[in-house]
C-alpha cells in the first residue's frame, strides 16, 4: 500500500469522526472550533466529488451564521468573529456561497472586527492568532471593499508608528512574553509565526501585494527582515535550530536557543514567511534564504530534535509535511518533496490511539488529549492529507495560517 492509498483511508476515518463533532461542538472558532471543519469538507468535496460533503459545508456555515447572530464573540482570528467571517468569505471565493447572500452580513461585521482590531493594536496586542493582527486577514479577504482598504491602511501606519529600533533594523514587542512573570516588563521580541514578528512581516507583505500603503509598508518589511536575519543562532551545530524563540532589544537570546520544529514556532514558520514575502515583493534573496532554511530542516531536523510529539498542523508532523510539500512544489525541489513524504509517513504512523478520533491525539503537556479542530486536531491533519492525496487541489485554505 502506498502513502496515497493509506492517506485516503485515514481521510475516510477523519470524515466520519468530524460528522459527529460538528453536530455536537459549541466552539465556533475557525482554528479552534467547528467553523474550520467547513474547510475540510470543502476540500474533501473537491477530492471526492461527493455531494454529502458539500452538504456538510452548508450545515456548518448555517450553524456559524446563527452563532454570529446569537453568541458573544471577540474579533480574533483563531476563535472569534474575524476567523469565522474569513472562512465564509473563503468559501464564497471558492464558489460554495453566493456573494450577494453574504454581502449584508459582511457589511455589519466590518465594523465589529474593525473596532476590535483598533482597540487591540492600540494596547500593543499584535498577536496573530488571538489579538489584533489576525483580524487583518479578514480585511485582506474583503478587498477591494472601501472599509477593508481603510482598516488595512490604518494597520500599516500603526505598525510604522509602533516599530521599535533594533540592531540592524526594527521589530515589534511581544505582548504575551513581556507580560509573563518570568520576563515581566522586559522588551522581548517573538520569532514565531503564530504570535510574533514573522506574522507581522507576512501581513505587511500581503498588504503590499494588494497595493495598501506600499510606500510605508515596504521599508517596514525590509528593515524588520534585516533585523530578523540578524537574530540567527551563532552555533554551528547542525541539529540545532537556526533561530531561537525569543530575543531582547539587544538580540540576546532569552530562554532556549533551540526552538521546536513547527508552524507556530521555529525555523519552519520563519522560512515560510521569507518564501512568501519574497514572492510578494519579488525578492529572490528572501526566497533563496527560505530555501536554505527548508533544506537545513530537511537534512537535519527530525521528530526528536524538533520536539514533534503528535500529528497536528500547529506543531506536529502533518503541518511540517504540508509546508515542506508546498515549498517543494513551489520551488520544484525534489529533496523537499522527499522530506515532505517522510513527514507524511510519520503522520500516518501516529494514528495509533484506540480512543482517539481516527486514531490521533494532540499532545497537550503532560497529556495526550482528543482534538478535532484545524489547529490541533484531525480537521487540520485531514487538510494536510488531502494535499498529498491530490496535488492538483490547491490548498488555498493555508492562507488562514499564513502558509500560502
Amino acid at each position: 500500500m502506498d502513502h496515497k492509498e493509506e492517506a485516503l483511508l485515514v481521510l475516510q476515518r477523519i470524515c466520519t469522526e468530524l460528522d459527529r463533532f460538528t453536530t455536537e461542538d459549541t466552539n465556533t472558532g475557525l482554528l479552534g472550533g467547528y467553523t474550520g471543519v467547513a474547510l475540510f469538507y470543502a476540500y474533501y468535496y473537491q477530492l471526492t466529488g461527493k455531494e454529502e460533503h458539500l452538504d456538510k459545508v452548508y450545515e456548518i456555515i448555517e450553524k456559524c451564521l446563527q452563532a454570529l447572530s446569537e453568541e458573544p464573540m471577540n474579533g480574533s482570528h483563531c476563535s472569534g468573529i474575524a476567523g469565522v467571517s474569513w472562512c465564509i468569505q473563503h468559501l464564497t471565493d471558492m464558489g460554495f456561497i453566493e456573494a450577494d447572500d453574504a454581502a449584508d452580513t459582511f457589511t455589519d461585521i466590518d465594523v465589529l472586527i474593525g473596532d476590535f482590531m483598533e482597540a487591540e493594536l492600540k494596547e500593543g496586542k499584535n498577536d496573530f492568532l488571538h489579538q489584533g493582527l489576525g483580524s487583518a486577514l479578514y480585511f485582506l479577504a474583503r478587498l477591494p471593499a472601501p472599509a477593508a482598504v481603510t482598516q488595512l491602511e490604518s494597520l500599516v501606519h500603526h505598525l510604522q508608528k509602533t516599530a521599535i529600533p533594533l540592531p540592524g533594523g526594527i521589530g515589534w514587542r511581544d505582548h504575551f512574553s513581556s507580560k509573563s512573570q518570568e520576563y515581566q516588563d522586559q522588551h522581548l521580541f517573538n520569532l514565531g509565526l503564530a504570535h510574533g514578528n514573522p506574522a507581522i512581516i507576512d501581513i505587511l507583505a500581503r498588504c503590499y501585494e494588494k497595493g495598501i500603503a506600499r510606500e510605508t509598508a515596504l521599508p517596514l518589511i525590509e528593515k524588520s527582515i534585516q533585523w530578523l536575519l540578524g537574530t540567527r543562532n551563532k552555533s554551528g551545530v547542525a541539529e540545532q535550530s537556526l533561530y531561537p524563540v525569543l530575543v531582547d532589544a539587544n538580540n540576546r537570546i532569552m530562554g532556549e536557543a533551540h526552538s521546536r520544529l513547527g508552524w507556530c514556532y521555529g525555523d519552519l514558520g520563519i522560512a515560510t514567511m521569507l518564501w512568501n514575502t519574497g514572492k510578494r515583493l519579488e525578492r529572490s534573496d528572501y526566497q533563496q534564504e527560505a530555501l536554505r532554511m527548508f533544506q537545513h530542516i530537511s537534512n537535519h531536523r527530525n521528530a526528536k530534535n524538533g520536539a514533534v510529539n503528535d500529528a497536528c498542523l500547529c506543531h506536529g508532523s502533518a503541518g511540517i509535511a504540508h509546508i515542506l510539500q508546498q515549498a517543494g512544489l513551489a520551488a520544484n525541489n525534489t529533496a523537499l518533496l522527499d522530506a515532505s513524504r517522510s513527514w507524511l509517513q510519520t503522520t500516518l504512523q501516529m494514528n495509533t490511539w484506540a480512543d482517539g478520533p481516527a486514531g490521533f491525539k494532540f499532545y497537550h503537556h503532560p497529556d495526550y488529549i482528543i482534538s478535532h479542530n484545524v489547529l490541533e486536531g484531525i480537521a487540520g491533519i485531514g487538510l494536510s492529507l488531502i494535499s498529498f492525496a491530490d496535488t492538483e487541489i490547491k490548498p488555498a485554505w493555508g492562507a488562514c495560517m499564513l502558509i500560502v
